[in-house]
Order: structure tokens, then C-alpha cells, then sequence
């Protein structure tokens, strides 16, 4: 939800996450989906697999991906996630259910959909911390310090789930490997934690 603020003369706009990605996941799925079947006659063609697949993560993984480097993931939302990517994929590559395949066979190549999400998670947070002269470089690892959380399990904020994609412990230690481009980079990669 984007809301501006009047301060004196000046307007400043916020994205203020109100809700959970919940929604906007939902959204982005139905897109894919509906980009998915407008396609089937791609999917259904004797087109080479490798070029299929290329077709896929141009079209349709662009559309389920996009924005998703502010989504705050649960568990559950990523499983979903994966299992909504692979019944994709199964669609475009033209496996049944009946057909006997696993999912290494399947991907390929392809990481899974969470580790993709991770990976621009990563890399998005670290850009805007190191690139200093963006407003939003001192809010992408802003905590909140007073108020009162609800009953239940609490959801996860952008920096609890960065914290949790890394295996870092606390913010500074976040701030300060996101300084170093390429030792950042390699953690979004995977390369190291």
C-alpha cells in the first residue's frame, strides 16, 4: 500500500506494509496462472524442452516473481510457493500425473522458486543499504523499538527475515557484511553463510 505524507510543503511517500505478502502473493499466482493457460499451446507443441523452459521463466516466472524482493515469506508461503512453481513447470513441460518423474529431473537445471526469491531478497536489501543517498537506505534495517505485539505466533519483518535467510544474529552484523558488495553477493548466491 503506498500512502503519501504531507509535511509542510514537501510529499513523501511511503510503502507502508500494512498486510502481510499474503495478498500479493495470491495475486501474482493468478496472474502467472492465467499467463500460464493463455499459453498452452506452446506448452502442448513439440518445442525442444530447454526452450520451453526458457519461454516459462521469461513469461510466466517473470510475472509470478515480480515484487517479490519485499515479500516477508513464512514457511508455508514458500512451500506453497514451490509446489504452485512446480505444477507449473509440470504443465509446460507436459508431465501428468500419471507420468513417474521427480522434481531434480523436472527443474533441471532451475533453482527452486524460494531460493530465487531469497537470492533478490538478498541482493535488493543490500543495494539499497550500501547505496546511502536513497531514503530508504536507513528504513531497509529499521526495528521497531516500542508498542506491543499481538497474541500468536508474530510475523516476520524485513529485517527478521533477512536475519533468517543469512543465519546472522543482529542488525549490525547485517549492516556490515551489506557494506561489502561481493562477500554479500556470495551470501545471496549461496556461495557462503
Amino acid at each position: 500500500m503506498l500512502m503519501m505524507r504531507h509535511h509542510g510543503d514537501d510529499v513523501y511517500m511511503t510503502y507502508i506494509c500494512l498486510y502481510s505478502s499474503e495478498k500479493d502473493i495470491q495475486t501474482r499466482k493468478a496472474l502467472a496462472w492465467r499467463a500460464l493457460h493463455s499459453m498452452k499451446r506452446v506448452w502442448r507443441s513439440s518445442m525442444h524442452a530447454k526452450l520451453k523452459k526458457k519461454l516459462f521463466v521469461t513469461t510466466v516466472e517473470a510475472i509470478l516473481l515480480y515484487g517479490c524482493e519485499t515479500w516477508t515469506l513464512s514457511a508455508r508461503d514458500e512451500s506453497r510457493l514451490d509446489g504452485c512453481y512446480t505444477r507449473m513447470l509440470k504443465m509446460v513441460m507436459n508431465v501428468t500425473w500419471m507420468t513417474k518423474m521427480t522434481n531434480e529431473d523436472l527443474y533441471g537445471n532451475l533453482p527452486r522458486i524460494s531460493n530465487k526469491i531469497r537470492e533478490r531478497r538478498l541482493r535488493l536489501a543490500g543495494h539499497c543499504v550500501r547505496y546511502s543517498e536513497l531514503e530508504v537506505s536507513n528504513r531497509v534495517l529499521w526495528e521497531p523499538t516500542q508498542g506491543k505485539f499481538n497474541r500468536g505466533s508474530q510475523r516476520l519483518t524485513y529485517v527478521d527475515r533477512l536475519r533468517k535467510d543469512t543465519g546472522l544474529q543482529t542488525t549490525a552484523e547485517l549492516k556490515t557484511l551489506m557494506k561489502d558488495k561481493y562477500e554479500w553477493r556470495a551470501i545471496a548466491r549461496g556461495d557462503s553463510t
